[in-house]
């Protein structure tokens, strides 16, 4: 994530005091920040880069992790908001989970600042800025149904993870469209992945269970994120079925490499965690300097499709 780490901020100036601070007060401005997602490629690197700007400016930035136990995150952060801090920062946030410190923040007046915190407005937080969801579903099943020759009578399998509220989105917006164009959903509904970090595997036992009992009856896989991704390609590999296109999202390093062999592999998508990153940078920087607030509190970023004709031209997320 080089793009990341060098993020131009508004201001080099290391920042002291935080919003509504007396003039002359030397206070440092003080950050909880904390992902449950700290185990995936981009969610890791998204937030390291953040922290580490931060630190750059000035500021205290205590980091709060976990592989997606909501639980600890919000004892850990709502712990971080009786201690005393001046804003938090959201990772990857599921809104669903994160009640018991969104209330306590509010509580205390702390705004939450979140990337990729959900697919609409959500007055928990003071600005969410994330991927355009629709626009993924839209370029991905395209891409998609270009390389199946068609949508009708296809099979597709498609694979999700709905507690991430990003890729629940996608997913069931891929699979309207997939349907509303005529296309069968393989196996009759969303393939739920239970954990990210065994997501390959999970994604390889699908497709090879299906191919399985199926074997002439996959057209293409469509998949919420790379990793997920590879596994399907992995599993049609084996199966000797290079002709079933997969796409996935997030343009990851070694999806990248897929893509340019020419196999199962089609597209994915590179979705602008540096700009989202540094919008959400910014907002916090003229926070800290005084008090002011982002005037729009939902903020979706374009995305683009990553496929043969242009492979070679993207850096990887990762």
């Amino acid at each position: 994530m080089t793009a990341l780490v060098g993020l131009a901020m508004a201001s080099a100036m290391a920042l002291t005091g935080c919003s509504g601070a007396a003039e002359g007060d030397t206070k440092t401005f003080k950050v909880a920040a904390f992902t449950a997602g700290y185990g995936t490629p981009v969610g890791k690197a998204t937030v390291d880069a953040f922290v580490e700007k931060g630190k750059e400016q000035g500021w205290d930035v205590r980091l709060y992790t976990s592989e997606f136990d909501y639980d600890k995150i919000n004892t850990d952060v709502t712990g971080a908001i009786t201690q005393g801090v001046d804003a938090i920062f959201a990772g990857f946030p599921d809104p669903r989970q994160i009640a018991p410190l969104v209330n306590a923040a509010k509580d205390a007046d702390i705004p939450i600042f979140s990337i990729d915190g959900g697919v609409q407005p959500n007055d928990d937080f003071v600005v969410d800025a994330t991927s355009n969801q629709q626009q993924i579903a839209d370029l991905t099943v395209g891409s998609l149904e270009k390389a199946m020759g068609g949508l009708s009578g296809k099979n597709v399998m498609v694979i999700g993870h709905d507690p991430h509220v990003g890729i629940m989105t996608r997913s069931h917006m891929a699979e309207d469209l997939l349907k509303s164009g005529g296309a069968n959903i393989a196996g009759g509904e969303i393939k739920q992945v239970l954990n990210p970090g065994t997501s390959q595997e999970e994604a390889l036992k699908f497709v090879t269970d299906y191919l399985q009992a199926n074997p002439e009856g996959l057209d293409g896989v469509w998949v919420g994120w790379d990793h997920a991704a590879l596994g399907a390609v992995q599993a049609l590999n084996e199966a000797g079925r290079q002709d079933v296109p997969v796409t996935g999202v997030d343009a990851v390093g070694i999806a990248l490499a897929e893509i340019k062999k020419n196999g199962p592999f089609s597209a994915t998508v590179v979705q602008d965690w540096p700009k989202v990153l540094s919008l959400v940078l910014d907002d916090m920087t003229t926070y800290a300097a005084d008090g002011s607030k982002p005037a729009k509190n939902f903020v979706e970023t374009d995305v683009t499709l990553v496929d043969r004709t242009n492979v070679n031209d993207i850096t990887p997320t990762d």
